[in-house]
């Protein structure tokens, strides 16, 4: 069973999500900074930051765990490559609970850091995110003071 579930995981994370996610991330994006975004904020937040090297705005959708009352992180997959313009930290702003917030975001693929976040994520994103810990990474965005 554990091994079908996996594999499912592995087939949703590798084809389905690719193909559907660039189509419905701006629908996500427009809920959430709506008045309706309660639907959809006691589970996904935005983050917004710049890239590296094009300097273009980026807002990414994700699927968020609450670490503290400033933190929010969440678990992607290697092979999406959003998480690399957070690499070493950046400023960003964080849609969270529709509202605009100043922030800073930082990616890590360190392996304990990875498999730390697994275990404090609860069941249904548990299995949502059922990605090998070699194959994680962790973003962390902490609101600023």
């Amino acid at each position: 069973m554990h091994a079908t579930r996996t594999a499912l995981a592995r087939w949703l994370m590798n084809r389905v999500v690719p193909a559907v996610f660039p189509r419905v991330n701006p629908l996500i994006l427009r809920v959430l900074q709506s008045p309706l975004h309660p639907l959809l904020s006691w589970y996904v937040a935005v983050v917004r930051f710049e890239g590296k090297r094009t300097g273009r705005s980026y807002d990414v959708p994700f699927a968020y765990h609450r670490v503290d009352e400033r933190t929010v992180e969440c678990l992607t997959n290697r092979r999406s490559i959003w998480w690399r313009n957070l690499r070493g930290g950046t400023q960003s702003s964080l849609l969270f609970k529709g509202r605009w917030m100043p922030a800073h975001a930082e990616s890590s693929v360190d392996f304990t850091a990875v498999v730390g976040a697994m275990h404090r994520r609860d069941w249904p994103r548990r299995l949502i995110m059922n990605v090998p810990p070699t194959d994680g990474v962790v973003v962390s965005v902490t609101v600023d003071a």
